[in-house]
């Protein structure tokens, strides 16, 4: 190639390269290309621990609705579940000081019949009043420690006895002296000067009290069927 030949093609090559120094070049989309480029790097080399796998974002909210199910779900089975509870002999000696004097709206009556029919028209599910060994003066309810006491007044040699009824899955008698009379179980107890025979026999919970002698009170407990 002789000079003037490569003289026209420096000419030609740097026309051409002018030309294209000259043309807009369109860079509005490469800062958001690296931008992108970048954020693909950080997150290949994101370290594990960072990383949340989406099934452990929901985990410990779950976690928690268990929790608050098994709570839920043990107090309504408390609620459901009915324990009983000891009756207090300072609590029944009270009760019997309230029945045996003018502390109590009683409801006056001389029989059986009468005394259930006032106790059912007073309040649902009371328990009902059994043949009792002596002349009824006055029958009420009274609430020992969450459970309703079918109570009533008696007149018997001169001595005035309470007698309190409860349901027996709802009220057990405490600890005391065991007396066995007849094949029959009966627990005995001294508060405040009244003295208490209690038993407890299927689905009934009975208490005999009174300033009578623990004997007297035997003898009425005794003639009372469970």
């Amino acid at each position: 190639m002789n000079d003037n030949t490569q003289n026209k093609l420096d000419q030609a090559t740097s026309a051409r390269l002018g030309k294209l120094a000259s043309k807009p070049v369109d860079t509005s989309h490469l800062a958001e290309h690296l931008q992108t480029l970048m954020r693909d790097v950080v997150q290949q080399d994101e370290p594990q621990t960072l990383r949340i796998p989406t099934w452990m974002r929901w985990r410990p909210m779950s976690a928690a609705a268990m929790i608050l199910i098994t709570v839920m779900l043990g107090l309504l089975v408390m609620q459901n579940t009915t324990q009983p509870v000891i009756a207090a002999p300072a609590g029944l000696a009270q009760i019997n000081h309230e029945v045996s004097g003018d502390m109590a709206e009683q409801m006056k009556v001389t029989s059986v019949e009468q005394a259930n029919a006032m106790l059912a028209a007073q309040a649902k599910g009371a328990m009902p009043v059994p043949d009792l060994p002596g002349q009824m003066q006055s029958c009420c309810l009274h609430e020992h420690k969450g459970v309703t006491l079918t109570c009533v007044s008696l007149q018997r040699n001169g001595h005035l006895i309470t007698v309190a009824l409860a349901d027996g899955k709802k009220l057990h008698c405490p600890e005391g002296e065991t007396v066995i009379r007849d094949g029959r179980e009966f627990c005995t107890h001294t508060v405040d000067k009244v003295n208490m025979v209690m038993a407890h026999q299927g689905d009934r919970w009975l208490c005999v009290m009174g300033s009578a002698d623990m004997e007297e009170l035997l003898s009425v407990a005794q003639d009372i069927a469970m």
